[in-house]
C-alpha cells in the first residue's frame, strides 16, 4: 500500500466521526436522494461524481483546446515560466506526454521554448500573449455556463456551493505528496 493510501486511510479512520458514519464498503454513486454522505468514501465518491459530470459539461461547451493541453497552458499562465519537466510532474503526465503536448501549444503559437540561462542543458517554457488570451477565453467560458447552471438552482444551493468555495479551493491545492 502506498504512503500516500496509508496516510489517507489513517486520516479517513480519524474524520470518519465527524461524518457520523463508518467505512464499511459505501454504495456508489451515491443516491441522489440521500441529504448527506454518511462517511468520507461517500462524500469522495458523490465529490468526484458531481465534479466530473460539471467537468465534462463545461469541456463539451468550450471550443478550441483539448483538456490536456489547456491544463498544462493554464498551469504554465499560473505559475509562469517552467521547465518542462516539472510541468510534466504538476500536470501528472509522462515527459513524452508532455513533449508531445508542448508541442502542440508551441505550433499554435500559445507558448515558447527559450534556452534556460542556469542551465545551457535545459529549455523553460513560457506562455505568449495568444496563450494568455486562450486561457482567460477557456475560464470565460466555463464560468458563463456555469452561471447559466447556478442560475436553475435553488437560492439555498446557491448559498451552499458559495460557503463550499473555500473548502474546494484548498482541495484542489493540497500537495498529495505531503497531504496535511
Amino acid at each position: 500500500m502506498s504512503i500516500l493510501c496509508q496516510r489517507s486511510r489513517a486520516a479517513l479512520a480519524r474524520k470518519t466521526h465527524v461524518l457520523g458514519g463508518n467505512t464499511s464498503s459505501p454504495r456508489y454513486p451515491l443516491s441522489m436522494s440521500e441529504p448527506e454522505p454518511s462517511t468520507i468514501d461517500d462524500l469522495a465518491r458523490g465529490l468526484s461524481f458531481a465534479i466530473g459530470r460539471a467537468n465534462r459539461r463545461m469541456l463539451a461547451a468550450g471550443k478550441g483546446l483539448g483538456q490536456g493541453h489547456l491544463n498544462a497552458l493554464a498551469t504554465v499562465y499560473r505559475v509562469g515560466t517552467i521547465r518542462p519537466g516539472d510541468l510534466a510532474q504538476r500536470e501528472f503526465v509522462s515527459a513524452p506526454t508532455m513533449t508531445r503536448t508542448l508541442r502542440d501549444l508551441e505550433k499554435l503559437e500559445l507558448v515558447r521554448r527559450e534556452p534556460d540561462a542556469s542551465d545551457g542543458r535545459s529549455i523553460l517554457i513560457t506562455i505568449t500573449k495568444k496563450g494568455e488570451h486562450e486561457v482567460l477565453r477557456a475560464r470565460s467560458t466555463r464560468a458563463e455556463l456555469l452561471a447559466v447552471l447556478l442560475a436553475q438552482l435553488d437560492n439555498d444551493e446557491v448559498v451552499a456551493l458559495r460557503d463550499s468555495l473555500a473548502a474546494l479551493e484548498r482541495l484542489a491545492t493540497i500537495d498529495t505528496d505531503h497531504p496535511v
